[in-house]
């Protein structure tokens, strides 16, 4: 494939969507329907309004083969239309190729793009965690997004060392409706009339 120079982001926003998927099936106890699914023109717009312009939102995807499945032409039109470019990968069926592709980019956006901030979303510490650690050293702002109680524990870690979280429902306000999740809340920021 060949290479384009592309103009630089401020900001780059890589987005491990198998990995959402799992966590918003996970609260929803079920194969997520489309009303509990980001919606990603949401996701879009809460990273212009919140990071460094211009941003790119980027979501890789496994095609699985080297011909899109009829199933995932919709969904990657509609990524497209939200503004989302989208990185369609396949390979051996042993390789994890979002998680290569997402390692990737994290590694050119280091090496290619000097002071560029960068956010994720994904839960996936195991495979991400290390990639981010050299970010955060440069001292460049680095975001995760995910729902908060499925953040990788490796994620966590690096608060510290300056890595902000945040929650795609209750900061970014990418869902339709309210996911059913059983999140402890801060008594500082209990509302208690909420429950009235």
């Amino acid at each position: 494939m060949t290479s384009t120079t592309r103009p630089a982001a401020a900001t780059y926003v890589l987005i491990d969507a198998e990995n959402i998927d799992w966590a918003v099936s996970n609260v929803v106890g079920r194969k997520p329907e489309p009303q509990d699914r980001v919606q990603f023109d949401r996701l879009v717009a809460f990273c212009e309004s919140r990071f460094a312009n211009p941003v790119r939102c980027i979501v890789v995807l496994n095609a699985r083969g080297e011909q899109l499945p009829d199933m995932m032409i919709g969904f990657v039109r509609a990524l497209k239309t939200a503004g989302c470019e989208v990185v369609l990968l396949h390979g051996r069926p042993e390789q994890k190729v979002v998680d290569m592709g997402i390692l990737k980019l994290l590694e050119a956006i280091r090496t290619s793009r000097p002071g560029a901030s960068v956010a994720l979303a994904s839960h996936d510490g195991s495979d991400f965690a290390a990639a981010l650690r050299p970010l955060l050293e440069e001292k460049r702002k680095v975001t995760l997004l995910g729902l908060r109680e499925y953040v990788s524990q490796r994620f966590r870690e690096f608060v510290p060392a300056g890595l902000e979280i945040l929650d795609l429902e209750m900061d970014a306000k990418v869902f339709q409706r309210p996911l059913p999740r059983l999140l402890p809340i801060r008594v500082d920021e209990f509302d208690a009339a909420a429950f009235l």
